[in-house]
Order: C-alpha cells, then sequence, then structure tokens
C-alpha cells in the first residue's frame, strides 16, 4: 500500500487523525530528550515555504543518515491526537544532502516590490532634517539587509523580509493615522515607522532559521537601533548639517519607547502623540499577524477552537463568516 505524498506543512495541517503521508522538509530545530522509560524522544520543528510542522520522534523510528538542525529530510508519518491537538509521528527519515534554501519560508511579497515602496516613502518625507536622517541610515546595504532580515525570531513575521514587511505595514497604518489626526507631525511619524527596528539587522541572522546574533544577545534592537541613530546624526554633524538637538531626542524616543513599556523593553514610555501611535500600530501589526497565522494553522481539533496557546495565554476562534455562508457554520 503506497503512503500518499509529497505533502507540504500546510497540507499536513488539514489532515484528519489517522492518516499517513510523506513530504520533503527542513529540520529548523531539534531537541532530544528522555523519555521515563529510559527511551530517547526526539522533538522536530519541520519547514517548507508554506509554514511549520511540530514532530515526534521515537526511538522505533527508521533512520537514515544524522538528523540534524539545518539538513533537508525525506520522511513518513502519521496523525493522531494527542491533548486535543495534532500530532505528528515519523515512522521513517532519510536524510537527503539538499540546498535548504528552496524550504525556507519568504515574505509573500517580491523583495523588489517592498524595497521600492520603502524608497518610496523615504522620499515623502519632506523635512530635510529627516530626510537627511533616513538616507544616511538606510544605504544600499542597509536596505538589503531590512530586506532579508527576519522581524522576530518565532512570534511574527519570522522569515526571510519579514522585517521589511513588518516596517512597511506599520509605516502604512502610521500614514493613515496622520491623515485622521492631523495634528500629528507626519515626517516624524513615518521617520520612527522606518527606523522603530532597524536594530533588528544586528540583532537577527538568518541560517536556517532566524537567530540572535551575539550583539543583538547582549544589546537587543532598540538599543542597537539607537545606536545606529546617534551614528547617523553625528556623522550628518561631521558633514556640517545641521541637526535640532531637541528633534534628535524627539526622534530617539521613537525607537526607545515603542515596546511601550519596561514590561516588555522599553526603557521609557511613550511621551507624545507620534511615539504612543507608532507603539499602538507597531504592536497592532505583530498581533494581526499572530491571528490570522492562526486562523490558518488548522490546529483545532474542537470546532472553530484552537487549543489553549501558553504563550499568548487564550484560545483562537478560526471560523471567517463570509456572505457565501450565510445558513452559518456547519
Amino acid at each position: 500500500m503506497s503512503i500518499p505524498g509529497p505533502y507540504k506543512s500546510k497540507q499536513v495541517g488539514e489532515l484528519p487523525p489517522g492518516s499517513k503521508f510523506w513530504g520533503k522538509f527542513l529540520v529548523s530545530e531539534k531537541n532530544q530528550r528522555k523519555t521515563r522509560n529510559g527511551g530517547e524522544l526526539i522533538n522536530l520543528r519541520l519547514a517548507d515555504q508554506t509554514g511549520f510542522l511540530e514532530v515526534v520522534v521515537w526511538d522505533n523510528c527508521q533512520l537514515q543518515g544524522e538528523l540534524r538542525k539545518g539538513v533537508v529530510i525525506g520522511m513518513q508519518a502519521d496523525t493522531s491526537l494527542y491533548n486535543n491537538r495534532q500530532q505528528i509521528t515519523a515512522r521513517r527519515i532519510r536524510i537527503f544532502d539538499e540546498d535548504p534554501a528552496p524550504y525556507m519560508q519568504v515574505a509573500p511579497v517580491p523583495r523588489e516590490t517592498l524595497t521600492e515602496e520603502l524608497l518610496q516613502l523615504v522620499q515623502s518625507v519632506t523635512d530635510q532634517h529627516l530626510s537627511r536622517l533616513l538616507k544616511t541610515i538606510l544605504t544600499p546595504e542597509c536596505i538589503s539587509q531590512l530586506s532579508t532580515t527576519p522581524a522576530a525570531k518565532r512570534i511574527h513575521h519570522n522569515y526571510l523580509g519579514g522585517l521589511l514587511e513588518h516596517t512597511l505595514a506599520v509605516a502604512r497604518m502610521c500614514d493613515k493615522a496622520a491623515q485622521q489626526y492631523q495634528d500629528l507631525n507626519r515626517d516624524l511619524l513615518i521617520t520612527g515607522a522606518i527606523l522603530h527596528d532597524i536594530g533588528k539587522i544586528k540583532e537577527f541572522e538568518l541560517q536556517v532559521t532566524p537567530e540572535y546574533t551575539v550583539e543583538g544577545k547582549l544589546l537587543g534592537h532598540i538599543v542597537i537601533g539607537y545606536q545606529l541613530l546617534d551614528q547617523a546624526i553625528e556623522k550628518l554633524r561631521r558633514e556640517g548639517h545641521d541637526f535640532p538637538p531637541l528633534l534628535e531626542n524627539m526622534a530617539k524616543h521613537l525607537i526607545l519607547s515603542h515596546h511601550g513599556s519596561l514590561e516588555f523593553g522599553s526603557p521609557v514610555k511613550p511621551l507624545f502623540p507620534e511615539a504612543f501611535l507608532l507603539h499602538v500600530m507597531d504592536n497592532l501589526d505583530a498581533k494581526m499577524f499572530v491571528y490570522f497565522e492562526k486562523m490558518v494553522s488548522k490546529e483545532n481539533i474542537e470546532q472553530f477552537v484552537t487549543p489553549y496557546d501558553n504563550f499568548h495565554q487564550q484560545q483562537f476562534f478560526t471560523y471567517r463568516y463570509r456572505a457565501k455562508d450565510e445558513a452559518g457554520p456547519q
């Protein structure tokens, strides 16, 4: 009897309990431990361009080759229920000598499109001081890093180009809000939106999956972003360009306060409207990413309700009403 496949990770999430399948995936994480009975248990996080899978590997799994992070594997597995969640158990694994790049998730919008939008946004800033600041920081090298860096290790936009995708989403929402609240300084707000996470270009590096750099672990992206801003302003002054000290402090405050509170990593709370709005929009885009990811995760075993998520401390309701669904959910 043949086993159906190849399946992508997104398709596997839709399989009912008791299904068998095979597919090819990238090992993005591997954790090995002893069971209470003295056996070996391996938990894998597998990836392809459609998403991720959590897989259990017991010591009776047939394994060909060295199973480690960063390798591409072929896997036969089956699905079952465990604590109301889909559990995937590997039965056979074979290691392949393949380039992992085709299995790595990327931003859904092409990099060139995102980069062009960023450049247009920079051009829209008319204040001479903030315009020079953006153009000093956003060198071709910096833009290249911004367009290939993930926005986080795991929670949101954690893939190639995720940082630029998130940055532009925050900037778009800030731009819309500036039309509603006309007392806002639109140039200052857009500058903050573009630069609020700029430190992440040095906080993360994309190996097989997003990983913290040593600098990122020791300093964090808020401090790194502050340093990049400080260095750029000093460079402008050495070149003979004036930069008002109060505007300097306000621009730095946008970076320092965008997480909203000390509890979430900001050393100061937002103290003026543009800083508060930037914090809200940054938080909104990250949270909306999580909600939409949960809508398509297919991990819900109870109808339309996911299992309790320990990290987010809640469940998620996944039913999406459409006009064609007038009869209601089945």
